[in-house]
């Protein structure tokens, strides 16, 4: 998925001993001249260059851009990049796929960039979607007081903070859990535009088809045996079952029915499972919080009644592989995960480098509506008695 690149070998082997991904060095030229890019297909290179390498990196920078169509350029604060401590450069890492994730420019309407022309902070924890649909829009606005409109960015930092751009900041609101929702900066002076959605898919489409393609390649290359994707019906984990149909063909569905489910969701998952073709498994668990009580952050028996379903699933169907929609931005536990991993089998993540707002529009490229509850103004699909429920997701689900 991700190469780190060095500019000679000692740079490279520095970073094969912080980072588990691929490493590869540049030959060891000290000017951009004597520098031959490597092919990267379907591939995100992370170029990492020291202070003494400023200027060859400048040069280098045009031609890197023409090459790779998702980069990133770490710039290291010693001398040189085997001079850095290994928690320098997983903390470059970090802050470089953030900077994929999170970067954006605006030309009338929102387009992801590796070169972040809007300045958003760039955070590894957090996460960017556009506001969809026009209840979210109407309930931002009561809820809230703010003007907004549909295709707003939100930028999504740690505690539920939102900051939202019109395309200019416009707000910062809170959405903490256990607290009421609230403003805590506006710009009444800035008046919100409208972005057109189908605009925006079609001026990201070259962006949103190669971060396909690099996905499609790593389920290609990762995924062994019969495959399953657990499908909740939220966007992330539809993303991972599109782009695994896709890359494979034969993938089935599993989807783990709750008695707290959002509504709408087993209605939903069967439309999206019959409009793809693919075999959908429904595992079942009941929770009863007469006999556990509502489940809280120290104690989530539902999760792991979820995963215990998950595994049944898995272990009768003979699924050796799931493909997982989980992403980085969502939380650090998700972040801090490899691409593969096993826990409940084998497990792939192909859109971990993605944000909310790449999921969203890369969905409705594809033709597929978002799950109703994100169009009321939720962010993430879930159960109701899910003890991170903001208030503000409270609201909503009352209100529908």
């Amino acid at each position: 998925m991700f190469v780190a690149v060095g500019r000679g070998r000692k740079d490279a082997k520095a970073l094969s001993h912080a980072l588990k991904i691929e490493t590869m060095s540049l030959g060891g030229g000290r000017r951009a001249d004597e520098i031959e890019l490597p092919e990267l297909h379907d591939r995100i290179p992370v170029f990492f260059f020291g202070r003494e390498e400023i200027e060859m990196m400048r040069r280098l920078e045009e031609r890197i851009r023409e090459n790779y169509p998702i980069y990133q350029i770490a710039l290291i604060g010693k001398k040189r990049v085997r001079n850095a401590r290994m928690e320098e450069l997983r903390d470059s890492f970090e802050i470089s796929k953030a900077k994929i994730r999170l970067g954006m420019r605006f030309n009338e309407v929102f387009e992801f960039s590796v070169k972040n022309e809007m300045n958003l902070e760039i955070h590894p924890d957090f996460d960017s979607y556009f506001l969809i649909g026009e209840r979210s829009v109407e309930r931002i606005g009561r809820v809230f007081g703010i003007e907004v409109e549909e295709g707003a960015l939100i930028l999504r930092a740690l505690m539920n903070e939102e900051r939202i751009y019109v395309p200019r900041l416009k707000a910062i609101i809170s959405k903490r859990i256990g607290s009421e929702p609230s403003v805590i900066y506006e710009n009444s002076e800035i008046k919100a535009e409208r972005i057109e959605l189908g605009e925006m898919i079609e001026r990201n489409k070259k962006f949103l088809e190669a971060l396909e393609r690099i996905s499609l390649r790593f389920i290609r290359e990762n995924a062994e045996g019969a495959v399953g994707v657990p499908f909740s019906g939220g966007k992330d984990s539809l993303a991972a079952l599109i782009l695994s149909k896709r890359a494979l063909g034969d993938v089935r569905a599993i989807y783990i029915r709750t008695n707290y489910d959002f509504p709408k969701t087993e209605e939903y998952v069967e439309e999206v499972c019959r409009k793809l073709g693919v075999e959908l498994i429904t595992g079942e668990v009941s929770f009863d919080v007469s006999t556990h009580g509502l489940p809280t952050h120290q104690n989530r028996w539902c999760t792991a009644m979820k995963l215990e379903a998950l595994k049944k699933v898995v272990d009768e169907e003979g699924i050796e592989t799931l493909v997982v929609g989980d992403r980085d931005g969502e939380s650090r536990v998700r972040r801090k995960r490899d691409f593969v991993e096993r826990r409940v089998s084998r497990e792939i993540f192909p859109i971990k480098h993605w944000s909310g707002a790449m999921v969203q529009l890369y969905v409705m490229m594809r033709g597929f509506e978002l799950h109703p509850m994100y169009l009321e103004g939720l962010y993430r699909i879930g159960c109701t008695i899910c003890p991170s429920l903001s208030k503000w997701e409270k609201i909503v689900l009352q209100e529908v």
